[in-house]
């Protein structure tokens, strides 16, 4: 009986480590996306969203507009 239990606290405790904090990383990201950098649609460089528009196809950035 006390191995189950034990074996039960240790899984427990590596779900915590390595499948909790992922969960919480994702939770913590951010609303400001202006930062992040985006493919242009068209002429494929990186580029800031901020710089970027959005249209059905994809992001486009100022010089492909």
């Amino acid at each position: 009986m006390l191995k189950i239990i034990i074996l039960i606290v240790v899984g427990f405790v590596i779900y915590k480590i390595f499948f909790d904090k992922k969960i919480e990383n994702n939770s913590t990201t951010s609303t400001d996306d202006s930062d992040e950098l985006v493919e242009c649609f068209s002429c494929h460089t990186f580029v800031q969203k901020s710089e970027c528009k959005w249209t059905k196809n994809g992001w486009l950035c100022k010089d492909c507009q």
